[in-house]
């Protein structure tokens, strides 16, 4: 009864897995040699433009808001009591 345990029959679900891992694993070995160091410098240099591009517009919708904030507080009436 033990040794039908062990066996037990591996689905199509079961390799896809096993063959996915041993991809990343051996991916990972050969990420190393197969991306030049040049390739490497441009993607960071890329990496970091994509940043700065999304701190930009991060920054200039604070900017929006903030004077948005200033417009409204600045349009309030106040009431003045005149004796």
């Amino acid at each position: 009864m033990a040794k039908a345990d062990e066996e037990k029959e591996l689905t199509w679900e079961d390799h896809l897995a096993a063959a996915i891992k041993a991809f990343r694993k051996e991916a990972k070995e050969w990420r190393g040699e197969l991306l030049p160091e040049e390739f490497k410098t441009h993607r960071r240099a890329a990496q970091r433009e994509m940043l700065l591009a999304m701190r930009s517009l991060i920054d200039a919708k604070i900017e929006k808001l903030e004077k948005a904030e200033k417009d409204k507080a600045a349009s309030k009436a106040t009431r003045i009591k005149v004796e």
